[in-house]
């Protein structure tokens, strides 16, 4: 495949084909045109980035039609052009995935940007083919076995609940789980859930839904977010051991999809892809004022500033404990005052 940029042309005029021609050579872009919409169907074209100049009126099909035709398969982004142009014609155009509707005659700079446009999405969807083409090769890689255990590792589980699904032990778990990542390319668990998504891998167990049915009504809930699945594992086994319910999210993302009700703490990360743990603890801060937020981070830079309520990693968990059961006694105080 070659990187340079091509311009379809499909104009039954003669004289306009050669103007285009001729305007796209001046701005050193290859150009090939076409006096039909069957002659530009029938002919082989070049692989790269491209855009369709395309006329509206054509000797064979209109070119609303032929864009509708396209609507299923790859093919480059359409600037349409044409003498007779109206509202109701441009905005199917537009609709169906038109980079821009010219009636002529229309300016060179207006039509050189449309196409500038149209090439750079091309570019776009190209590069986002084939990173999905190479998504979809790592994951037909995958054995029977291991693309069991991808949709439990993205869902959240735990090492030994993931296991515990398959019937196989945590050891054996472990090392599908390494496979995956290598295979996939993964080169964090937020990198996984991406890959799984863009994939449309379907998860059909939840490690909250899971965590929740086994709460009683009794124990603290505390949430954890971070993209570390090492890290969620351990201070999830940490709490639980504790006494509490600890619900644990890849993302802040997750998080707030599945709520702040129900949640007595909340640990999150500070340094994560979507969104920052300032950020999370600004919006959870708002929606529930008294819940108390601790922030976790490996950057010294940070932790050494002072902030109230944030451990530096590796931090002492024993710290982290006395410091969750102080918040949660100094809220229950709070509360009873306020009655």
């Amino acid at each position: 495949m070659t990187d340079e940029q091509i311009v379809f042309i499909v104009d039954d005029d003669e004289r306009i084909r050669k103007a285009l021609c001729e305007l796209l050579a001046s701005h050193g872009i290859q150009a090939i045109a076409f006096g039909s919409a069957g002659n530009y169907v029938d002919a082989d074209k070049p692989d790269a980035p491209a855009c369709l100049i395309l006329d509206i009126e054509l000797p064979d099909i209109n070119g609303l039609d032929l864009q509708r035709e396209f609507i299923e398969g790859e093919h480059p982004p359409i600037v349409f052009i044409t003498g007779h142009g109206d509202i109701r014609s441009s905005v199917r155009a537009i609709k169906y995935g038109a980079v821009d509707f010219l009636t002529k005659p229309f300016t060179d700079a207006d039509l050189m940007s449309a196409i500038h446009a149209a090439i750079a999405q091309d570019r776009q969807k190209r590069a986002e083919r084939a990173e999905f083409s190479l998504l979809k090769r790592g994951y037909l890689e995958l054995t029977p076995r291991e693309r069991e255990v991808l949709p439990l590792v993205v869902s959240g589980l735990l090492n030994k609940q993931a296991a515990a699904q398959l019937g196989i032990s945590e050891v054996t778990l472990q090392i599908h789980r390494r496979n995956v990542m290598q295979k996939m390319e993964a080169a964090s668990l937020a990198d996984l859930v991406r890959i799984a998504e863009r994939l449309e891998v379907p998860v059909t167990h939840s490690r909250r839904s899971l965590a929740r049915s086994k709460v009683s009504k009794h124990r603290k809930v505390v949430a954890i977010v971070d993209d570390d699945l090492g890290l969620l594992e351990s201070l999830e086994d940490l709490f639980e051991s504790a006494g509490y319910s600890a619900r644990s999210f890849s993302s802040a993302g997750s998080l707030l999809s599945s709520g702040l009700s129900g949640l007595d703490v909340l640990i999150t990360d500070i340094g994560m892809p979507d969104m920052d743990g300032f950020e999370l603890r600004d919006i959870a801060k708002k929606l529930r004022p008294s819940l108390p937020v601790f922030l976790i981070t490996g950057r010294h830079e940070i932790a050494d500033q002072g902030i109230s309520g944030c451990f530096r990693k590796p931090f002492d968990a024993q710290a982290m404990l006395t410091a969750v059961a102080d918040a949660l006694r100094d809220r229950g105080a709070e509360g009873r005052c306020d009655n």
